[in-house]
């Protein structure tokens, strides 16, 4: 996520989550500026756990299934993935989006939509 200010990241991810057909709402867990807290509510038990805080530029995108998360992205101590095989690991990776993200949940639906 590009450097933003804390009304356009709120509206960024906003704008990815309407655009989605997977999501079924999101609720807002913490917003006080500098920091987004947000939940997309997936049509199964699954949700994406979204944190930005636009000071540190720290940036969190999680997949979370019976309270585990099952896949990942952030940016602590560098960007990296928390892939759906094994989501213990931290495997280095380019700058993600919430839209990039959000794509690759998409594309392996089959892994977490039971």
């Amino acid at each position: 996520m590009a450097r933003l200010k804390w009304r356009e990241a709120y509206q960024e991810i906003l704008d990815v989550c309407t655009r989605s057909a997977l999501i079924a709402g999101v609720t807002p867990l913490l917003l006080d500026e500098p920091v987004l807290k947000l939940r997309a509510h997936l049509p199964s038990s699954a949700f994406i756990d979204m944190f930005v805080n636009v000071e540190t530029e720290k940036v969190s995108f999680a997949l979370i299934k019976e309270e585990q998360r099952i896949f990942g992205v952030d940016n602590t101590r560098g960007w990296h993935l928390h892939p759906f095989d094994t989501p213990e690991d931290h495997r280095p990776c380019d700058v993600t989006s919430f839209e990039s993200f959000l794509a690759q949940v998409e594309q392996h639906k089959d892994k977490w939509d039971s």
